[in-house]
Formats: structure tokens, sequence, C-alpha cells
């Protein structure tokens, strides 16, 4: 009946918020070779075992809490939660993670293997934990940086 008085109230003034939280590192959370499953080529495919903590889950259910208090100081009426989701995936991160102790590590502060000569990874999974904001930045970066590093010291790569 009130369509138009419907669509002014719901419509009009909607926000929406995303809560997002940093995934700490977690002994459970691993990637390992799937002992059963190939890529098209015979390789064997990673397997990724994931479950959200109970620190990660009360961390986003405080954001959620702050986000929904927000919205109620801001004067909303109706306020909805949406169950935890991937819609597009989440960045994959820290599976190799920087640092100067080669046995807690797998690349130095330049993102070369401690064990393999000349191998360098640049991506996410150099990262050691994977903060609350979009990484993609911060790869760039690195990878800029790792590049330099690169370059500076191709010809002593060259010579091993």
């Amino acid at each position: 009946e009130n369509h138009h008085e419907t669509f002014k109230k719901r419509f009009n003034r909607t926000i929406t918020f995303a809560v997002i939280g940093e995934d700490l590192p977690e002994i459970h959370n691993k990637v390992t070779i799937d002992p059963e499953v190939t890529d098209s080529f015979g390789i064997p495919s990673p397997k990724i075992e994931y479950a959200l903590s109970e620190n990660s889950r009360r961390m986003l259910d405080h954001g959620i809490g702050t986000a929904t208090q927000v919205m109620k100081t801001a004067g909303a009426v109706e306020i909805t939660h949406d169950p935890l989701k991937r819609e597009a995936g989440w960045h994959l991160m820290g599976t190799a993670k920087m640092g100067a102790n080669e046995a807690k590590s797998v690349v130095n502060k330049y993102g070369q293997t401690h064990d393999v000569d000349n191998l360098f990874i640049i991506d996410g999974s150099i990262f050691v934990t994977a903060g609350a904001v979009n990484p993609t930045s911060t790869i760039q970066a690195l990878a800029l940086y790792i590049a330099d590093h690169i370059v500076s010291k191709s010809r002593e790569f060259l010579s091993q």
C-alpha cells in the first residue's frame, strides 16, 4: 500500500558494516600436500585445513557488538547480522613466513628462502600474520623492495 514510504524508510537510509579481524596464526590451521588429489599434470594438490579459532570468533563478535552500538547510537531502527561468510574468498597468507630465524621462518627479509639458493617468494605467504586490512598494497611494496634487492645483487646471484 505504501510502496514509496516503505522504500524511503528502508532503502534511503541503509548502512552496512563489515567486521574484519586479524587472523592470527593457529597451530590447527595448515597447508599440506593432499595424498589423493592431483592437478591436471599429476602434481599433488595443496590441502588447506582451516578453522576459525575461539579467539578469532571472540574478536569478530566484539566487532559486531561495536558496530551494532554505533548503528543504535546513529538512530538505527532495524539491525540485522549475517553469519560469517566468505563471499569472495579471503587472502591466503602466512604459509612461508618471513623472519631471521631459519628454524622458525621460510624466507629472510628479502623474500629469499633459507634453504634453496636464489629462490625468492614474493606474495602474501611471507606475511607472519594476516591483518584486518587488504594486504595488496603491502604485497606490491614488498615486491618492489625485493625486486630492487634482486637487481642490486644480480651479479652475485648469477655467479652462484
